[in-house]
C-alpha cells in the first residue's frame, strides 16, 4: 500500500482544529473561501481540501526577465540553423546599395545577417538613408543592428558622405587635449543624433585605446590620449553621449591598440604589453566602458606575444576574449571582432577557418567576413561535424537577441 505522508503544518493545523472545535487558529491565504463557510465538513474533509487546494497546479506567475528568456528560447528554437547562424555576422551593404530597391531586398531576403555595416557610399540624405535603413528591417525577419564607424575626426562617414546638418566633430585627441569630459559627452550627443535621424542604432565607437606608443600611426589622434585615467573619462563621456541618444555603443580595439606596431588592415598588430601593462594600462578604458553599460566590444586583430599563451590575434584567442574579457573584465555583452577582410585574417586563414575559430574563442558576431557565405557554410559543418557545437551558438544568440530585446529592435509579443 502506498504511504502519504502530511508536511508538519497540515499535522499541527489538524490538532489545532480537533483540539479547539471552532478552528479559531487560521493562517491567512491558507483555507479555500468555500471551506471556511462549510459548517457541517469535517475536519478531515477541510484537511483534505486544503492539502488539494495548497498542491493544485495553478500558472506559474513568471517575472519580466523569465518572460523575456522564455521568449528568446522560443525565438531561437523557431529559426534554421542557417538562420540562427546568420545572426552572428555583421555584413557591409556594398558600395552600391543607397535606397530601397529590388536588388536591397534580394541581398537582405538572402543574408538575413544579424547586423549591417553601413560606409559613406550608402549615406545621402538624412531622409534618403532613414528610407534604406527602414528598408532593411523591414526586409529582415528579426531586426538588424545597423551599424556605423563615426569616431569623429578622421574616421566619419557622415561628414565624408556630406550628410548636410551634419557638424563634424573633433578628433579624439583634440577632444582629449581639452582635459574635459564634457567635450566628449557633447562629441557622443551630438554624433548620436545624426545617427538616430538616419536609423543607425550602433555607432563603432568610442575608441578606448590608450596612445602609450607615440609612433603608432594607425591610431594616432583616434585616440584620446596616453593617460589611461584621462582617456577612460572620456571614452565613457562620450558613450554616455550616445546612449542620450539611443544609440549603441561598441568601445574598441581590445585588448588595447594603442601601444602596438603594425597595421591589422595589412598584418597582425603586435603589442609589446605584458599582462602585469595591459592591466594597468590599456584594460582601464574597457573596464569602465564596461561597467556604464557598452553593449558592445570590438576585439581587434592584435597579437600579444608576452600575454597570449599561443600567440594567437585577440580576435581568435579563448585567453583574451573568454578569460580576460568575459572572465576578468565580467563583461556580458555582445563580442564583435574588427573587420574580418582585414590582411591580419585573409592573408592566414579561410572565410570559414576565421570564423569558426572566433566563436571557439567566445567572440558572439563577426564582422565582414571576406566570404560570408563561406563562413556560413563552414560553421553549419562545424557543428554537423561535432568540431563546435550548436550550444555554444545558443549563447551566442542570447547574448544578441537580449540585447536586441533590451534596446526595442525586438519585443516580446502580448498575450491575450
Amino acid at each position: 500500500m502506498k504511504k502519504t505522508f502530511l508536511c508538519p503544518t497540515v499535522i499541527i493545523i489538524t490538532l489545532l482544529i480537533i483540539l479547539s472545535g471552532a478552528c479559531a487558529i487560521k493562517p491567512p491565504g491558507f483555507f479555500p473561501a468555500d471551506i471556511h463557510s462549510s459548517e457541517n465538513s469535517s475536519t478531515e474533509e477541510i484537511v483534505a481540501a486544503s492539502v488539494a487546494d495548497q498542491f493544485s497546479e495553478a500558472p506559474p506567475v513568471l517575472t519580466q526577465a523569465e518572460k523575456e528568456m522564455l521568449f528568446i528560447e522560443e525565438l531561437i528554437g523557431s529559426m534554421s540553423l542557417e538562420e540562427q547562424i546568420a545572426q552572428l555576422f555583421v555584413l557591409s551593404l556594398g558600395a552600391d546599395l543607397s535606397q530601397r530597391s529590388d536588388e536591397l531586398a534580394r541581398f537582405i531576403a538572402e543574408s538575413q545577417a544579424g547586423g549591417y555595416l553601413l560606409f559613406q557610399s550608402n549615406i545621402t540624405t538624412i531622409a534618403g538613408t532613414k528610407e534604406l535603413t527602414d528598408a532593411i528591417t523591414e526586409y529582415s525577419i528579426i531586426s538588424p543592428f545597423i551599424c556605423l564607424d563615426e569616431e569623429g575626426g578622421a574616421v566619419s562617414r557622415l561628414h565624408s558622405a556630406g550628410l548636410a546638418g551634419y557638424a563634424a566633430q573633433p578628433s579624439a585627441q583634440r577632444t582629449g587635449a581639452t582635459e574635459d569630459a564634457q567635450n566628449a559627452y557633447q562629441a557622443g550627443e551630438t554624433i548620436g543624433k545624426a545617427l538616430n535621424s538616419i536609423g543607425v542604432n550602433v555607432d563603432f565607437a568610442p575608441v578606448a585605446d590608450v596612445l602609450s606608443n607615440p609612433q603608432n600611426k594607425v591610431i594616432g589622434n583616434r585616440s584620446y590620449g596616453k593617460d589611461p585615467q584621462l582617456v577612460s573619462g572620456m571614452a565613457v563621456s562620450f558613450q554616455a553621449g550616445l546612449h542620450s541618444q539611443g544609440i549603441m555603443s561598441a568601445p574598441k580595439h581590445f585588448p588595447g591598440h594603442g601601444n602596438t606596431t603594425g597595421d591589422s588592415h595589412l598584418q597582425a598588430a603586435i603589442i609589446a604589453s605584458d599582462p602585469k601593462h595591459l592591466n594597468a594600462i590599456e584594460y582601464i578604458p574597457f573596464i569602465r566602458t564596461i561597467e556604464e553599460g557598452a553593449q558592445f566590444i570590438m576585439v581587434g586583430h592584435i597579437m600579444a606575444p608576452q600575454a597570449e599563451p599561443n600567440g594567437l590575434l585577440a580576435t581568435l584567442s579563448p585567453y583574451f576574449v573568454t578569460d580576460i574579457l568575459r572572465g576578468e573584465l565580467r563583461f556580458t555583452g555582445i563580442a564583435i571582432t574588427d573587420a574580418m577582410n582585414m590582411g591580419a585574417i585573409t592573408k592566414n586563414y579561410s572565410s570559414a577557418e576565421a570564423a569558426l575559430a572566433a566563436l571557439t574563442a567566445g567572440i558572439d558576431m563577426i564582422l565582414m567576413p571576406e566570404d560570408f557565405i563561406a563562413a556560413q557554410e563552414g560553421i553549419i559543418l562545424a557543428i554537423q561535424a561535432g568540431t563546435i557545437s550548436a550550444e555554444r551558438i545558443h549563447e551566442s544568440l542570447k547574448r544578441i537577441l537580449c540585447i536586441k530585446l533590451k534596446t526595442g529592435l525586438i519585443s516580446v509579443p502580448e498575450i491575450a
